[in-house]
């Protein structure tokens, strides 16, 4: 049996609203409430709802990058690596492509050599199928998907036991969407990886996520492997989203 990874319990995130001139409320409403579920070694875990659900909410606090009011994420890798929506932001425009895949290693170099860094770097250029030509290139002078491509190969640069994706095709052309899920389900069983994969389309979870768990106005109301919650669904959201697919 695998061993647990990551395990969420009872994460909760609380935020002000604002009323429709844009001031802030002293209500707080719970963007995140009391969310709870655990990834194994090798397990791709999908999170998906519609959009202001929580789900992308909980990935931050997921990876460190927001605080919960209430509850614990336990990570028991070494390493976390988290993947943006946005690859066009998440690059920057005025960096050489190599040296910002090589942020992905400054702050674990264990004394790395710049040029051995640049190795690595491009190592992981090849492993995401993004030509070393591009080494040399700036973040504005590649496509969505290229961009895309960069930003997975710094994130997997450090041997992440687990990696964050959150939207990770939202942003890109259909055709792009495909060559990416099938690029994260080959590093999956290359390296071994864990994914927390953050979606609003259940047609893409349900081509790479193992198990699945449904989000709803900051709740998980459904949970379970991924073609048994597609096959028999219990919540009458999950059957929505899932009924909202099938008649495209």
């Amino acid at each position: 049996m695998a061993e647990c990874i990551l395990e969420v319990k009872d994460l909760t995130k609380r935020f002000r609203g604002r009323d429709k001139k844009g001031r802030e409320n002293a209500e707080e409403q719970a963007a995140v409430d009391g969310v709870s579920f655990s990834i194994e070694e090798g397990e791709c875990f999908g999170l998906i709802g519609e959009s202001g659900s929580g789900k992308s909410t909980t990935a931050y606090m997921v990876a460190g990058l927001l605080k919960p009011d209430e509850g614990e994420s336990l990570f028991r890798g070494h390493h976390m690596q988290m993947v943006f929506q946005d690859p066009m932001k998440a690059m920057n425009p005025r960096k050489r492509v190599i040296d910002s895949i090589s942020e992905g290693i400054l702050y674990h170099r264990n004394g790395l050599s710049r040029t051995e860094i640049r190795e690595k770097a491009l190592e992981a250029m090849d492993m995401v199928q993004l030509d070393r030509s591009f080494a040399k290139r700036y973040g504005r002078e590649l496509s969505g998907g290229e961009c895309q491509r960069a930003t997975i190969a710094r994130a997997i640069l450090i041997r992440p036991e687990l990696l964050v994706c959150d939207e990770v095709t939202s942003a890109l052309d259909v055709s792009v969407q495909a060559q990416i899920m099938r690029l994260l389900d080959s590093l999956k069983n290359q390296l071994g990886l864990s994914y927390l994969f953050i979606s609003h389309d259940i047609a893409l979870v349900s081509s790479i996520c193992d198990r699945v768990a449904v989000m709803y106005r900051g709740k998980i109301v459904e949970m379970g492997r991924t073609k048994d919650v597609i096959a028999d669904s219990k919540d009458e959201y999950t059957k929505k989203l899932i009924d909202s697919v099938l008649t495209l």
